[in-house]
Parts: C-alpha cells; sequence; structure tokens
C-alpha cells in the first residue's frame, strides 16, 4: 500500500503520522528537516529523541538554538535527549542482524522517559542509514519492522532520513520495499518522495542523454545546411564564389557606386587555350589548372575584392572602391603571379583581362558585357598576332 504524502505543515503539534521517511540530497536538507520536525513539540512542552552522528546532532542542535529553542533547558527536563546510532546500532546488532530484545531494550527506555506525564515524543533515528550506507538492506527493513513493532505499543512520531544516492545503489525493487513500511513520505519544496527520488534522478538521466543527442544532431544539422549554403554560393573546383553569388555582388557595388559616386571594377578573366589543355592532358589537369589560377587570383587581389568562377574557364573580379591605377596594379600582380607558378610539365596558360567602370555604366549587366567584351577583343588580337607570326614569310 502507498503511504501517504504529507508537507512540512503536517509537523506541528499533534502530528498523527507515526513514521516518517524523509529522502535528501544534501546534509543540509536533512539538517533542516529535523528541526522542523522537532520544533512544534519542543515549544508545546513535547519531547525530541535525535539518534545520529555526532555531526548531525551537532547540527540539529544549533538549528534548534537558532530557531529560539532553549536546547539546555530541554535536555535537563528531559525533553531533548541526544544519542550517538553507531553506537546505539551496534548495541542491538547480533551476527550482523538487528536483535528484537536489545532493539526494544535500546529504544523504549528513551520513549518513556522522555514521554513521560503523556509528553508527546518526536524521534528522528538514523540507524537505518547508516544500514544502508553499508548496502544491508535486510538489517534495514528488518529495523524498520522493529520501529513500527514498537510503534504499536508505545505513542510517538518518527522520522527517519535516507540519503538518496543510498537508495538509488540499492535499486528500485529495494527501495520500494523500504518505502512501504512507511506511514507517510514528506513532500515539500525540500523534500521528495522516496518513490519519486529514484524516478526523478531515472528522468533527469533520460533527458541528458535525450539532450546530449539532440546537441549532435543539432550540429549535424548546422553542417549541413553550412555544406548546402556552400553549394550555392561557391564553385566547387576553385572554391571561389560562383555565377550566383557574383552577380549579387555586382548589383550591390553597382549600387553603392551610383550612390556614393565612388567608383568600382568588374574584370573578366579567361584562360588561353584551356580547351587544348584540357583535351590534350585531361579532365584532372584541367581542373589543377583552374584551381591554381583561382589561388592565383587570391594573391593578386586585395582582401576587400570579389572573386568567382563564373563558368568555365572564365572568371569574374569586382575591383572595389578603387580608380583605374587599381586595374593595372592587379594585372601587373597577376601577371607576376602566374610567372611564378609556371610548371613546365603542363603548357603555360596565358589569360586574358578586359574590364569596365561601374559607375560609368547605367547597369550591372552592362558594366559585365562592357568587360566581357574588352576581355574577347584582347583575345582575338592575341589570336590574329599569333597567327601572323606562324603564317609563311
Amino acid at each position: 500500500m502507498r503511504p501517504a504524502t504529507v508537507t512540512s505543515a503536517a509537523f506541528g503539534a499533534g502530528c498523527h503520522h507515526d513514521h516518517l521517511v524523509e529522502v535528501y540530497e544534501t546534509d543540509g536538507v536533512l539538517v533542516g528537516s529535523v528541526v522542523d520536525f522537532f520544533v512544534p513539540t519542543l515549544r508545546a512542552g513535547g519531547a525530541a529523541i535525535l539518534a545520529a552522528t555526532p555531526e548531525h546532532r551537532a547540527a540539529v542542535t544549533a538549528g534548534l538554538q537558532a530557531a529560539r529553542i532553549d536546547v539546555r533547558a530541554a535536555a535537563r527536563d528531559g525533553r531533548f535527549v541526544t544519542v550517538d546510532a553507531a553506537a546505539t546500532l551496534a548495541s542491538v546488532m547480533v551476527d550482523g542482524s538487528p536483535d528484537p530484545d536489545l532493539f526494544h531494550a535500546a529504544i523504549v527506555p528513551l520513549i518513556e522517559t522522555a514521554g513521560v506525564d503523556g509528553r508527546e515524543v518526536r524521534i528522528y533515528g538514523e540507524l537505518v542509514a547508516l544500514l544502508l550506507a553499508s548496502g544491508d538492506v535486510a538489517s534495514t527493513i528488518a529495523v524498520e519492522d522493529l520501529w513500527n513493532d514498537l510503534a504499536s505499543r508505545h505513542r510517538f512520531a518518527l522520522l527517519c532520513g535516507y540519503p538518496a544516492p543510498a537508495l538509488e545503489a540499492v535499486g528500485p525493487a529495494s527501495a520500494d520495499r523500504i518505502h512501504e513500511r512507511h506511514s507517510a513520505i514528506v513532500a515539500s519544496t525540500r523534500f521528495a518522495p522516496l518513490s519519486e527520488v529514484l524516478e526523478q534522478q531515472r528522468l533527469v538521466a533520460r533527458l541528458r542523454e535525450e539532450e546530449t543527442a539532440l546537441r549532435a544532431e543539432l550540429e549535424r544539422l548546422r553542417r549541413e545546411q553550412k555544406d548546402l549554403i556552400d553549394l550555392a554560393y561557391h564553385d566547387p573546383v576553385t572554391g571561389l564564389a560562383n555565377r550566383r553569388s557574383f552577380d549579387h555582388e555586382l548589383a550591390r557595388e553597382w549600387a553603392l557606386a551610383a550612390r556614393d559616386g565612388r567608383d568600382s571594377f568588374v574584370v573578366i578573366a579567361d584562360l588561353d587555350d584551356f580547351k587544348y589543355l584540357n583535351d590534350t592532358f585531361g579532365h584532372a589537369a584541367g581542373d589543377a589548372a583552374l584551381r591554381r589560377f583561382g589561388d592565383a587570383l587570391r594573391r593578386a587581389a586585395r582582401t576587400t575584392d570579389v572573386l568567382a568562377r563564373i563558368g568555365g574557364d572564365e572568371f569574374g573580379i569586382l575591383l572595389v572602391r578603387c580608380d583605374e591605377r587599381a586595374v593595372h596594379a592587379f594585372r601587373q600582380r597577376l601577371g607576376e603571379v602566374l610567372a611564378e607558378q609556371a610548371d613546365a610539365r603542363l603548357p603555360q596558360l596565358g589569360v586574358s583581362l578586359g574590364h569596365a567602370s561601374l559607375r560609368h555604366s547605367d547597369a550591372p549587366a552592362t558594366a559585365l558585357d562592357r568587360a566581357d567584351l574588352a576581355m574577347l577583343a584582347l583575345k582575338r588580337a592575341r589570336h590574329r598576332r599569333r597567327r601572323g607570326r606562324t603564317s609563311p614569310a
């Protein structure tokens, strides 16, 4: 049968729940519970028996004094009795089990003396907590049963306390058997019902596992999102921006040039003889040449410039917030970098460049067309010169 659940308000004088249990996480919570349990009966002239460790006895005594209980006067009148839980437990154990006769002999005189003249008696007993801490579940349950047997003959209210980790260690089945020996479970903002503590701990562990899994899934989705964005706006071969990204930046820079009156230039770069390289040495060599040219653009451009592969062997460059001298400086740097990249195993690729002012173009597309036409004009001129050099005299 499930014990009743009470709050700390039921600790008032005349409490009829004779065997309470609290599961606590910290000693501070336990001490507060015992003090709350004892204060009403001591104030009403009743008696309190504290069977605990030296540390807990000292802390509870200090707590009672802080609650303005005259502990010395209560002890002098026999209304506040303290005993050592470990010594008391040792005195009732025979061959590793609690002996009923010895238990009665140790506890009954305390109850009868404290309850003289019909005084209400409240006991906090830590014997069971010590037994459970040692892993002795059978003796723990036996002592709980001995307390219940005493309660059938003597009037007192008993509070037991169990550290939550000790209950968790013995498992749910044993915890439930201990649970069943009590008439009520303390439950408040500080107290948790015995059967709920382990369930709460299991719930917290499960929630933490789910949180870890959700965080991992969120991180995976973020990586996938980043990869999709990279695919949408970057060229997979060179790592430069792609045509979609370049067109967006071109429109933006054209609008800024028109608004602010500060020029920017669009440059179209087309590799010479790229088809010959692809057809002769294969597409892997062609991709390697594209990557080398992309690296050359990065080295020649400023960090503020925009670089893109806009199709095949054609590249777009936005030289932002500059005059035409910056275009010529870029051409020179690019030529120097390409010369440094020369590979004796492959034919040296040339590049044809054309540029146009954004400020002096009536639309982004106009600037791009003008740069492309300038590039094509240069490429045709080079082709004519090359044909002239190879024709018969």
